[in-house]
């Protein structure tokens, strides 16, 4: 008689606890960090980011004619990515998937510039196509001449769904010259 009203009153509840179950989603995983540089790629895949337009825009830490040359050696694995865009071009763009949690995004920033260099970025951000953030950075002549790594951080976003996602960095529709410089992205991925 006990056992009985014991399960009568536990029954009802361990259904409920077992029909709820799928509606809390248990992750038991680690979570590691993984890097996407701008020349190298996806340091687990090795997939590159694609940039648009393919030819006369983007140069790398290589180019000696570009009036903005930040050191390459204080860049991440000692290369980036640059453009300056202006409205004639309609839009320049950098593309790339990742799979994971949490996306941060790093541009190497420009300060006092020479006269009439542009200097100023600005870019918004797409994440599965849908605009996640923008972001804009004004030289500052009282700063270092280019910022790094935690000091251009552009863009981050946590709390995705561990599945694959995909970035977009553009500049469509700005009406003013920007400079993108891409150093790197981070992103976390949990290995189940």
């Amino acid at each position: 008689m006990v056992r009985q009203f014991f399960f009568s009153l536990l029954l009802p509840g361990v259904l409920v606890a077992l029909v709820s179950l799928p509606n809390f989603p248990l992750v038991f995983g680690e979570a590691v960090n993984r890097s996407i540089d701008d020349t190298l790629g996806d340091s687990v895949t090795g997939q590159r980011p694609s940039y648009l337009p393919t030819t006369g825009v983007w140069e790398d830490d290589l180019c000696k004619t570009c009036a903005l040359q930040p050191p390459a050696s204080s860049a991440f694995a000692g290369t980036y990515t640059a453009a300056t865009y202006n409205p004639g071009l309609k839009n320049i763009s950098i593309t790339f998937e990742f799979t994971g949690t949490a996306i941060y995004v790093f541009f190497i920033l420009a300060n006092a510039p020479a006269p009439g260099v542009t200097a100023t970025t600005a870019a918004d951000f797409l994440l599965d196509g849908f605009i996640a953030g923008s972001f804009t950075h004004s030289p500052n002549a009282s700063a270092l001449l280019f910022q790094f790594n935690e000091s251009a951080l552009a863009f981050s976003k946590t709390g995705l769904e561990n599945a694959t996602h995909q970035m977009v960095i553009t500049t469509a529709g700005f009406g003013q010259d920007i400079y993108v410089n891409f150093d790197y992205a981070l992103y976390t991925f949990v290995i189940l």
